[in-house]
């Protein structure tokens, strides 16, 4: 039996050579679409290009969006290369230069001063001074360079900052460093000297370190040693230093507001101390004793430590400012006119206070506590200060003429805040006097509950009972000798009452 022939197969269809085949295994039913240029898959609705003959850039562009580059992290082992650093490179460097220069290897300048002459490298020289870069930049080839202006040792010490990035300073040789350093605009160098001279900063040497920075106009050095001198002036007039000022330095720390004392009893004191080292300093007695803010010291030691000493007596000029002084006690009501920068008591900052009320919204006493907030600390620390002549609430208080005026307020408190009884004082505290004293009563003829300060007057708002007065009254200090005087009713206005009568502010 003649075996069977196998049925043919179909033959698949020629493909045409292509330059690349991608392969890849999927379950998923494909649908080829055939191009001109390649085969295009499509599979779920996106389109994979999976082989391709000749490439068009143009489509293939098209095709793909712009992919950002690959970050490759170099790891060790993997040869990808990796960047080492010499440690202390720049030192060694700076280190190998300075020996060339000694060596005067590759040196292709010299600077000169007054008796002596450096040799040193002009690239070197110029990337720390902004004076020798302008100059070679206008002469490349120069070679010898004069600088009659400034002494060996300021110039070596430049010289060695440049090359070696450090320098020795005492107070003996600052003022050479600090001339260099300026001329030659050397900033960095500068910013050394002048952390130098804070640094030195104490009783013995603040006022020459004061005059180096005048004299080169190292404001930071300046007013950092002004400040010192202020802060320490008590210490400082312990020294000899002190007998050495002239009249314009001590007469400028007397008129300062920020010059620290335990009392101005003490500036009297030490202005007599500079008055009586030279007895050609007496003519100018009166013109310092002015600085001195004889109305910011209670009458009582007016008497006892200023009136005794024979010059206030002796000298008219001098007498003159011991009576103004007390007269401006005598007549408390008049100060709000008598005010002058003598009245005016040495503070260098202002000062937050805290004035009776309520301690806590749970107690139900009031206080006559007036605090001050002390920012020395960092923190939040309330000091004493003195105290109300009487404990009140939801006072009002004002600034004018250097006092502080308590207006009004209430003197009952109970948990339910139903009890309002409006009181009528009118209290000034004197910050030359500190303590109760300091606090006087003018007269108000009906209870405050409302007063603020405007215009060089106290205007405020009455509560007569529980009837709101419909009109503003203001007090005037008084012209005349005599006591305050009462509240005055400049002009009657339509006011309508609050709708919270007890409302503190306008």
């Amino acid at each position: 039996m003649a075996p069977k022939k196998k049925a043919s197969r179909p033959k698949k269809p020629a493909v045409e050579p292509i330059a690349q085949v991608a392969m890849e295994t999927t379950q998923t039913q494909l649908k080829v679409e055939s191009l001109a240029n390649g085969v295009v898959v499509v599979e779920s609705g996106v389109k994979k290009i999976e082989q391709m003959a000749a490439l068009d850039i143009a489509q293939l562009n098209s095709l793909n969006l712009p992919l950002p580059p690959p970050v490759i992290k170099p790891e060790r082992g993997l040869g990808l290369g990796s960047e080492l650093t010499r440690p202390m490179h720049g030192n060694a460097l700076l280190e190998e230069l300075s020996k060339m220069r000694q060596e005067k290897f590759l040196t292709d300048l010299e600077l000169a001063c007054k008796t002596k002459a450096f040799d040193v490298h002009k690239l070197v020289i110029s990337s720390v001074s902004q004076y020798f870069r302008e100059i070679l930049a206008k002469d490349p080839g120069m070679k010898r360079l004069e600088l009659p202006s400034l002494s060996p040792l300021g110039l070596a010490n430049v010289i060695t900052f440049a090359y070696l990035g450090r320098v020795h300073m005492s107070l003996y040789t600052i003022g050479c460093t600090v001339s260099a350093a300026a001329t030659l605009q050397i900033p960095q160098l500068l910013k050394m000297c002048m952390d130098f001279l804070l640094a030195e900063l104490n009783v013995q040497t603040c006022v020459y370190i004061w005059n180096i920075a005048a004299a080169y106009g190292l404001l930071p050095v300046c007013d950092a040693a002004r400040r010192f001198v202020l802060e320490n002036f008590v210490q400082f007039a312990e020294t000899p230093l002190f007998t050495q000022l002239t009249l314009e330095q001590i007469s400028a720390f007397l008129q300062d507001d920020m010059l620290l004392l335990p009392s101005e009893v003490m500036a009297f004191q030490l202005a007599m101390k500079w008055l009586d080292f030279d007895a050609s300093r007496q003519p100018h007695a009166a013109e310092l004793l002015s600085h001195v803010r004889f109305e910011t010291i209670p009458a009582s030691e007016l008497v006892s430590q200023i009136q005794p000493v024979p010059r206030m007596m002796m000298d008219p000029q001098c007498h003159r400012l011991l009576v103004d002084a007390m007269n401006y006690h005598l007549l408390p009501y008049q100060q709000n006119t008598l005010q002058s920068r003598r009245t005016q008591v040495r503070a260098a900052q202002q000062t937050l206070l805290t004035i009776g009320g309520r301690p806590s919204l749970t107690e139900r006493a009031l206080s006559r506590e007036v605090l001050w907030r002390d920012p020395r600390e960092g923190g939040a620390t309330w000091r004493h200060l003195t105290q109300l002549p009487a404990k009140s609430f939801n006072q009002c208080v004002a600034v004018m003429d250097g006092f502080l005026y308590v207006a009004g307020g209430e003197d009952q408190n109970d948990a339910r805040n139903q009890a309002k009884h409006a009181v009528s004082t009118l209290s000034r505290y004197d910050r030359s006097t500190p303590g109760p004293p300091g606090f006087q009563h003018a007269p108000a003829p009906a209870p405050i509950l409302l007063a603020a300060s405007a215009g060089g007057q106290l205007p405020s708002r009455r509560n007569a009972g529980r009837v709101w007065l419909a009109t503003t009254e203001s007090y005037l200090p008084p012209p005349t000798p005599g006591r305050c005087a009462p509240w005055t009713c400049p002009r009657l206005l339509p006011l309508q009452p609050p709708p919270c009568p007890s409302a503190t502010s306008w």
